[in-house]
């Protein structure tokens, strides 16, 4: 029989302060294990002014060298391989340590899988491979791994040699049935949300604007140049609110300056949790521009918050917004439907107070609680595997 007290190491090449809305996800799994009592050890990369190892939240974390990143938010194929490498040696350095473990939980088809299946070979312990979005579908880029035969191989062989496989939204299970040749039933599990236990106080807002808030890397994928060319489309006390860091901040500044916005911008860089949840309690309305996202944690940060939501309607995200009780979706790529679903919120702010309340009531179902004890299921029903069958609550 499974231990009560499970021993989870979890792979992960990006983990927070690192990296975006997949580390975010890693970590709220973890913390939510740990305080279930069950013993956590992440394996991430390391980063300038990061500690080697340290505990947070009850969650032991090990950041293993890597080289290339230009910075916190953005990974290169350099950093991601050089992970690859450092925590391959990790692990045969200290597998006898590692072997203590129960499960190994993978993030990440790429680049965290080829770890994730080595370290269930050397470890001897099932694996249980949690795929993400862009680790197997990023439709801006050339590189994306559908696109390409030996990308496409390898994931279909690490999805296919996982003991189990996880999607975190309906859309990411359809991208990988409809680009990979999985064998094996692939199980949705939406990422958990983990309410933040303190707030950190923020600056108040001007009263007579109309703030609008988005969060996320400044890379192509996340549509910001979309969101900002529909600033002119609305009326001139609409303002964005713009969290995060990335490659594309020039460019976005520039742009704004161009269509003469800049004055309606506030670009607040990179903001910790904390910081980034004090922001959407002062904003009116969230944003979410993406050309295709996983799930989109921050729409369950905003939800929290009592937000209505604009979002696109190409990805995970259909799976938490519902069109006329907690937001409006719109076609990906387009400042003038971005436009048209803001303005209708700008101008009927009941319907948006109704669709935050909404929010709040349905973020429940996604609370990290009951959500992770899925995984934990999942874990069980994996070790009993090994030992004997045991009975238990199917996976949804």
């Amino acid at each position: 029989m499974p231990p009560d007290r499970l021993a989870i190491l979890l792979l992960c090449y990006e983990y927070p302060p690192i990296g975006g809305g997949g580390g975010v996800g890693a970590r709220q799994y973890a913390e939510a294990w740990a305080a279930k009592g069950h013993e956590v050890t992440v394996v991430t990369s390391h980063a300038d002014g990061l500690a080697r190892r340290e505990r947070v939240n009850g969650v032991e974390v090990v950041r293993v060298p890597t080289w290339g990143k230009k910075d916190r938010a953005t990974s290169t194929g350099l950093s991601m391989a050089a992970y690859l490498l450092t925590g391959a040696l990790h692990l045969l350095r200290h597998r006898a340590t590692y072997r203590r473990i129960d499960i190994l939980n993978t993030h990440f088809a790429v680049p965290t899988g080829p770890l994730g299946w080595l370290a269930g070979k050397l470890l001897r312990r099932p694996n249980v491979l949690t795929i993400i979005g862009g680790d197997i579908y990023d439709p801006t880029k050339s590189t994306s791994p559908h696109r390409h035969l030996i990308l496409r191989k390898l994931n279909s062989f690490l999805m296919n040699a996982a003991d189990r496989v996880i999607a975190i939204s309906s859309d990411t299970r359809g991208r990988a049935e409809r680009h990979y040749r999985v064998r094996r039933p692939i199980a949705v599990v939406n990422y958990a949300f983990l309410p933040p236990e303190g707030g950190v106080s923020v600056p108040p807002l001007a009263p007579d604007r109309y703030h609008l808030i988005s969060v996320g890397r400044l890379i192509e994928r996340k549509g910001f140049p979309y969101l900002i060319r529909a600033l002119p489309l609305l009326p001139p006390d609409v303002h964005l609110l713009l969290l995060g860091d990335g490659p594309l901040d020039a460019e976005l500044r520039r742009l704004a300056a161009e269509l003469g916005v800049a004055d309606r911008i506030t670009f607040l860089g990179y903001r910790s949790t904390e910081e980034i949840h004090g922001w959407l309690r002062r904003a009116d309305c969230y944003v979410l521009s993406s050309l295709h996202e996983g799930l989109g944690i921050v729409v369950q940060e905003a939800m929290y918050a009592g937000l209505p939501v604009v979002a696109t309607d190409e990805g995970g995200q259909v799976d938490l917004i519902r069109t006329g009780r907690n937001g409006l979706l719109v076609k990906p790529g387009s400042a003038e439907q971005l436009a048209g679903a803001i303005d209708q919120l700008y101008r009927d702010r009941e319907l948006g107070r109704t669709m935050g309340r909404n929010n709040r009531m349905d973020i429940e179902q996604y609370l990290a609680g009951p959500n992770s004890e899925l995984y934990v299921t999942a874990f069980r029903e994996l070790i009993a595997e090994r030992v004997g069958p045991t009975p238990g609550p199917a996976l949804r």
